[in-house]
């Protein structure tokens, strides 16, 4: 069966935000202007089917198309694009496009792996234009977000290079602490729970992996979920204290860069495996959230040693002429984009949606829970960035947070359950 016109639409915008990520890509070593600017025409090429495409399945659907998953991460992407033309048309700089392309591409490759059938009967608790604000801006914001984060990857990667006089003892001992924290400490964390009996282990807490049972790694999987937050936690506060008695620049924001990255990269792959019944989460408790958690920890191994060999042994982010104080700006105006968009979408439009359909403004879903905690966190950071003057490594440290925040809201859908679990 031929697909549909919007699906089409969908997989041209895809190919031509490949070709513009392949063009920054090729900026990098080349500092042409001539090829970002290419490489924007061709961001550009790929926005206009993407418009199209919405319009085109919201004619088919007849309502707005943002009642499953996919299609909100469609809508996430297109609002990466249009902030990207937004920051190029206010900063005259094309070569923004080497950071937020990469992100461009990595939603619309998650997009593509959701289903993508049409709703064509909506549920009654659907058929509402509150909704439809409720989910717009609350899409748009989040896109906005993910742009500010990507910068904020960038930044925290240039501003962490090791300077020739940063001693080598410095290096190896900021390398032995952070692998010690998120390799070795983990298992020691998991021993100790088994040996107190700290993490639920009974047999129902498996993992279903191409439908074959995997019994037992329930209490494996929820201590290495748990541990990661803390672990993170251990390890900033582990090497600010170390810093402070040494020399020289230290690889510290490199590292919290790659290593954010990489889980990033390892939840989606978890949450595209669970999305499409790769990977079945069986645990019925509130722990299954560290389950998932503990996956996506073991998914990104793997990829955080690809990134670190490729960012770490090559200059090519120094070559990106770029300094730091115009990706700082870059991270808070996107973040200040997103932030009234989020407000009124998720938590305004969302609360008077919610009293039109199940008669209360606000019920403590998972999801709600959720987008309060993403609001309030975001509100910390513009209060830290105006009253405390928080900016450089911390602001890039807490837009990659706020950002992790919305993708495990995102994918909440799938273990949290509640009014939400129906997209």
């Amino acid at each position: 069966m031929s697909a549909s016109p919007d699906i089409i639409c969908f997989w041209i915008a895809f190919w031509f935000y490949l070709l513009g990520f392949i063009a920054f890509a090729i900026y990098v070593p080349v500092r042409s202007k001539t090829v970002a600017t290419l490489g924007g025409i061709v961001m550009l090429l790929g926005f206009l089917p993407h418009t199209v495409g919405f319009f085109w399945r919201w004619h088919l659907a007849d309502h707005v198309p943002l009642s499953n998953m996919y299609e909100y991460m469609s809508l996430m992407s297109w609002m990466a694009v249009l902030s990207l033309g937004i920051l190029v048309f206010r900063y005259k700089k094309p070569l923004i496009g080497v950071f937020i392309a990469p992100l461009v591409f990595m939603l619309m490759v998650t997009a593509s792996l959701l289903p993508k059938t049409i709703s064509q009967q909506l549920v009654p608790a659907l058929q509402s234009y509150w909704l439809t604000i409720h989910v717009t801006l609350a899409a748009l914001g989040s896109g906005a977000f993910a742009v500010a984060s990507a910068v904020a990857f960038i930044y925290l990667l240039k501003s962490g290079g090791v300077k020739e006089r940063a001693t080598q003892k410095t290096i190896s001992k900021v390398y032995a602490r952070a692998a010690l924290t998120m390799l070795g400490f983990p298992w020691i964390f998991y021993v100790l729970g088994m040996i107190v009996g700290l993490f639920p282990v009974a047999s129902d807490l498996r993992i279903s992996l191409s439908q074959v049972p995997i019994q037992g790694t329930g209490g494996f999987f929820i201590a290495f979920g748990i541990y990661l937050p803390l672990g993170l936690l251990f390890w900033s506060m582990w090497h600010t204290r170390f810093m402070k008695n040494a020399s020289g620049e230290s690889p510290g924001p490199k590292l919290v860069s790659v290593t954010f990255a990489s889980y990033l990269i390892g939840s989606l792959i978890v949450g595209l495996l669970i999305s499409g019944d790769k990977i079945t989460v069986t645990t019925n408790s509130v722990f299954k959230i560290f389950e998932v958690l503990g996956l996506a920890y073991f998914a990104a191994i793997p990829v955080f040693l690809i990134l670190w060999s490729i960012l770490t042994k090559t200059t090519l982010l120094d070559r990106i002429p770029m300094n730091l104080d115009i990706l700082d700006d870059i991270n808070y105006k996107a973040v200040g984009l997103g932030y009234p968009l989020y407000t009124v979408g998720a938590l305004f439009a969302g609360a008077i949606w919610a009293e039109r359909a199940w008669g209360q403004f606000w019920g403590w879903d998972p999801k709600e829970v959720g987008s309060l905690i993403i609001w309030l966190f975001y509100s910390g950071f513009l209060h830290a960035r105006y009253q405390q003057k928080w900016k450089g490594n911390r602001a890039a440290v807490l837009s990659l947070c706020g950002f992790g925040m919305i993708i495990l809201s995102f994918f909440g859908n799938y273990f949290f359950g509640g009014q939400h679990a129906y997209t």
